[in-house]
């Protein structure tokens, strides 16, 4: 919307001579417009990814810091899947599998490092995105690029489904609980990718705990505390403060997921396109203005 706006005004700009103003006024106003044009893909895309760091290779992580054999509990009565990816745990035996397949490593304990890098990107989520687009629906709905926070908790029910529509490097941010607590329930919903866009580009901060069942779901959970998923479907990652707890489970990894991003807050393609796009429309502008003010003297 931003992007559109300044885009006009500078449109406004391309015939200046025509409203009265000075070879010199017309110059200033282009370059006022072309500025503002360059600043805006920071404003319009302000949504960050958290830099995971040493966590970003892990499908499931629970990093409890009260030594629990439940840290990671993955359960399979018969329908389950199991976890494509690699299972991390803060204590030796703190990982309980009963019947789950899990393709990747079982990390027990993890790196420091590990949980530090969980931390760190636990509190940049809010950090590096302060400003809302908008609230987490609990309805069905298309949802573009950008920030989505509830100041509560967000329980998405039966037959719901949200659409994340983008390309393949557009990021959402889901921060869950901006008022100081709130869980993430999702139960017989969907949340699924549309376009080219990527589920590994999708974040969910919540502020207590995470709980999905019965879903399809898509991102990175960052867990303020516990996270549960009970069966479905999930692509992404299930990291969580405290334990994480399967059961039946069809988890795919980002690490798994081909063509999975590196997430460094750097910007995106799209970011770039658009800052090409700025560039093009302000030299496009001053051009145009060059041979009516010649044709003046």
């Amino acid at each position: 919307m931003q992007f559109c706006t300044v885009a006009h005004k500078l449109k406004k700009r391309v015939n200046p001579l025509m409203k009265g103003e000075t070879r010199r006024e017309a110059l200033m106003n282009i370059r006022t417009a072309f500025a503002a044009c360059l600043l805006v893909p920071a404003c319009a895309l302000a949504q960050v990814a958290p830099n995971l760091g040493t966590t970003a290779p892990f499908a499931v992580l629970g990093t409890n810091a009260i030594p629990t054999s439940g840290t990671v509990t993955c359960t399979d009565t018969g329908p389950g899947i199991g976890i494509f990816g690699q299972v991390g745990t803060t204590f030796p035996g703190g990982i309980t599998n009963t019947g789950c397949t899990i393709t990747g490593p079982i990390v027990a304990p993890v790196a420091a490092g590990v949980v530090a890098d969980f931390n760190t990107a636990f509190a940049a989520v809010d950090a590096q995105n302060p400003v809302c687009t908008g609230v987490i629906p609990i309805v069905t709905t298309t949802l573009p690029p950008g920030v989505y926070c509830s100041a509560a908790g967000t329980t998405i029910g039966a037959g719901v489904i949200i659409t994340l529509n983008g390309t393949a490097s557009d990021v959402w941010i889901f921060r869950v609980g901006t008022g100081g607590l709130g869980a993430l329930t999702l139960t017989n919903a969907q949340v699924v990718m549309g376009g080219s866009a990527n589920a590994c580009n999708v974040y969910w901060k919540t502020a207590s705990a995470a709980t999905v069942t019965d879903s399809t779901f898509v991102g990175t959970i960052l867990s303020g505390a516990a996270a549960t998923m009970t069966r479905g479907t999930w692509i992404g990652r299930a990291l969580a403060t405290t334990d994480v707890t399967l059961t039946d489970p069809n988890l795919t990894g980002c690490a798994a997921v081909a063509g999975a991003p590196g997430i460094t807050g750097v910007p995106t393609l799209s970011e770039w396109s658009m800052v090409a796009l700025a560039l093009l429309l302000g030299f496009a502008a001053f051009a145009t203005k060059r041979r009516p003010w010649r044709a003046s003297r």
